[in-house]
């Protein structure tokens, strides 16, 4: 049986080498974008979110929010919808953006 794509938005691979920088979220947060880590970008839907590949940090876990900056772009609001674990040491996982 064939299966159906259900994405409502384009995909598609990213410059090689591209990366984010990941900050996790918190109300408080003070208006200077501080990384907590970067992670290599695997997949993007530019209006929608995005696939990264990064070491086990703390924090990443589906529903937790956070701030990634793409390249030169400015910070945007996103949480973790997916997580998957590829080795003891990296994850991969998936981030919706609210903006």
């Amino acid at each position: 049986m064939r299966e159906i794509n259900t994405r409502t938005h384009l995909r598609f691979k990213p410059d090689p080498l591209e990366y984010a920088q990941v900050a996790l979220y918190s109300p408080d947060q003070e208006e200077a974008f501080k990384p907590d880590f970067v992670a290599l970008i695997v997949e993007e839907a530019p209006l929608a979110g995005c696939s990264l590949i990064a070491h086990a940090y703390p924090g990443i876990e589906v529903n937790a929010e956070c701030l990634v900056k793409i390249g030169e772009l400015a910070p945007v609001h996103a949480q973790v919808i997916w997580k998957k674990p590829l080795e003891s040491d990296l994850v991969r996982f998936g981030l919706k953006f609210f903006e």
